[in-house]
């Protein structure tokens, strides 16, 4: 899971996540975000998944990804 800016999104969103090759990334709006604070939420990103504190389920649909407390 990770977070993107780019240049353009439809709908005049400032951000939308989608599924790229079975991962979870937020493409955010360039100006939306500054490249300081989508690196440190990357960073956050990375520890919460490679700590399994996150689960995501991709197989049931109607589960929801939960987020362990995280101290």
């Amino acid at each position: 899971m990770h977070i993107e800016i780019v240049d353009y999104l439809p709908g005049g969103r400032a951000v939308y996540p989608v599924e790229i090759e079975g991962e979870l990334v937020w493409l955010v709006l360039r100006g939306e975000m500054t490249e300081r604070l989508q690196g440190e939420m990357n960073e956050y990103l990375d520890y919460i998944t490679e700590h399994r504190l996150w689960s995501q389920n991709w197989t049931e649909p109607e589960s929801r990804a939960q987020l362990r407390s995280v101290s």
